[in-house]
């Protein structure tokens, strides 16, 4: 065989080898070499330096996005899982009252006293320690509003008789619900009750007169008759806000 016909055959047997050796240019490198999103961070996905692929920031693969790459999500770094939420179990003498509330508008607007009766019991309501005072209030209420009243063709109460009609639902300043009994107020509190029409016609108006019940404030209305917006059916059951 000729020298030239030797580099031949050594140039057909390499040949096959070189082409086998080189990388296709049809195959995409899946690996980050600086070359995709140029962050040199072993992370392909999101570029963002912190060789973390889910890409919130905090170096942490495992998403918790707490900053503190620890993967336990509360951010303190430790790697432990969150304490657990311990509530006290103090006696109820422990602690101050700061406010009472029961049937609407009695603490706002009947009472004077404000701090003795938050940090009053039911009990001292049936005990009338308050009595004095609410039935004060409801004087001077009938003072400035029965020439309104009466303008309406409304029969304001003597104040005994407001008294009388509104002792049931303030003493005790509860909230109940009679599962026996139809719901509304004050059997509860559905959305669309008038509610403060309810009450004010309770400690304003005679009940007794032909034509005046709980519900005539409402009627006339004193207040907005209706929300604006139809409550919803399912939870929340409030409107969206507009």
């Amino acid at each position: 065989m000729t020298i030239s016909n030797k580099t031949l055959m050594m140039c057909l047997l390499a040949a096959p080898l070189a082409l086998s050796a080189c990388p296709s240019d049809d195959t995409a490198d899946t690996s980050e070499t600086g070359t995709e999103t140029g962050d040199g961070d072993g992370d392909p996905a999101t570029g963002d330096g912190d060789g973390d692929p889910t890409g919130d920031g905090d170096g942490d693969p495992t998403g918790d996005g707490d900053g503190d790459g620890d993967g336990d999500g509360d951010g303190d770094g430790d790697g432990d899982p969150p304490d657990p939420i311990v509530y006290p179990d103090n006696p109820a003498e422990d602690y101050t009252r700061v406010d009472r509330m029961g049937m609407p508008a009695v603490n706002t607007a009947l009472i004077t006293s404000k701090d003795e009766y938050n940090a009053a019991n039911p009990e001292d309501d049936v005990n009338m320690v308050f009595v004095d005072e609410i039935v004060a209030t409801i004087e001077a209420l009938h003072t400035e509003l029965d020439g309104d009243l009466n303008l309406l063709d409304l029969e304001p109460c003597a104040t005994d008789d407001c008294v009388a009609q509104g002792a049931p639902l303030i003493l005790p300043d509860t909230l109940y619900v009679n599962l026996d009994s139809p719901a509304g107020f004050p059997n509860g509190r559905r959305l669309p009750d008038p509610v403060m029409d309810v009450t004010l016609a309770v400690i304003l108006l005679d009940l007794s007169v032909d034509g005046q019940d709980a519900t005539t404030l409402a009627q006339v209305p004193l207040n907005p008759p209706a929300n604006d917006v139809d409550f919803l059916d399912a939870f929340p059951y409030l409107a969206p806000p507009n």
